[in-house]
């Protein structure tokens, strides 16, 4: 790899590039014309060409200094917009957070007054998504996501372990006469299920543990949403594995049973997703206590 000019003359060269003159130059960075030129020159000997012509009263870039302008000039641009971004906190009085759908709508609309109400000074906007966001396109200060937690030059902070369970609702478990404890009982109700990567493990888990496979069920819906799932569970339109963090209020408040006990640990969890300077933001610092606070509670 070839070794980088100073980056001093890199600046110089810059500014140069953008001022009639050497002096014009000079006068902008508060150096002397000779300093301006000196570095000119050593930059130039670093690339074994010539970057400026240079007359009586005006320089201009030669063909190769027009050739290398555009690339210095969007270094620097990048550079000044990375340091900004470290220092400067944008919109401290906004908080736009990107997270699945399902869990935007089941878990945390339903709380997200709470932190509202202990941080008045706060508008939060959400930015409900199943894919990840670009968050310097997309405009968004942090992503709840569900996964392994690697996500490309992002820093991520896991939420919880979750696990799936089964559940149904307790009005056809009483419509049906379901023995909770019987497995073939079970087995005999409609499953809603969801393709997701992390149910169709524990699906198969359950099948394994029980001697069981796909034939033993009548399947009455599949999808890879979770609310229509949850929606027509609660409806008692059968049962479905689920993950316990979408539906931990309703099995608080006897909406839903949980089935056999069945629980499976899954490696798919939540995650805070987002660059790692976000998390020096104050805005950013009080809702990474607030939700963490929420799941401790669980």
């Amino acid at each position: 790899m070839n070794r980088l000019p100073p980056l001093k003359s890199l600046q110089f060269f810059l500014t140069a590039a953008k001022q009639p003159n050497f002096k014009s130059a000079a006068h902008q960075l508060h150096v002397t014309q000779a300093a301006v030129s000196q570095q000119i020159k050593l930059l130039e000997q670093h690339l074994q060409c010539q970057l400026f012509e240079r007359n009586n009263k005006t320089t201009q870039l030669t063909e190769q200094g027009q050739h290398l302008f555009p690339y210095i000039e969007q270094a620097f641009e990048y550079m000044h917009e990375g340091v900004s971004s470290l220092l400067n906190e944008p919109e401290p009085d906004v908080l736009k957070i990107s997270s699945l759908h399902s869990f935007t709508t089941l878990w945390l609309m339903p709380r997200i007054n709470e932190f509202q109400q202990e941080n008045p000074d706060l508008n939060v906007h959400f930015l409900p998504s199943n894919a990840l966001l670009d968050f310097k396109n997309d405009n968004v200060d942090i992503t709840i996501r569900r996964g392994m937690g690697k996500y490309a030059g992002l820093t991520t902070k896991k939420l919880l372990d979750d696990e799936i369970i089964l559940v149904v609702s307790p009005l056809l478990i009483t419509a049906k006469a379901i023995d909770i404890h019987n497995i073939d009982h079970i087995m005999s109700l409609p499953l809603l299920e969801d393709l997701s990567e992390d149910i169709q493990e524990a699906l198969h888990y359950f099948y394994g543990q029980h001697a069981k496979n796909e034939k033993h069920f009548s399947i009455a819906l599949k999808t890879t949403d979770s609310i229509p799932i949850i929606d027509n569970v609660l409806g008692g339109k059968g049962l479905a594995f689920v993950s316990k963090t979408l539906v931990e209020k309703h099995l608080r408040q006897k909406q839903l049973v949980q089935l056999v006990d069945f629980s499976h640990k899954t490696q798919w969890t939540l995650y805070l997703v987002a660059p790692a300077h976000h998390y020096q933001w104050r805005k950013i610092k009080r809702f990474e206590q607030w939700i963490m606070d929420e799941f401790n509670r669980q």
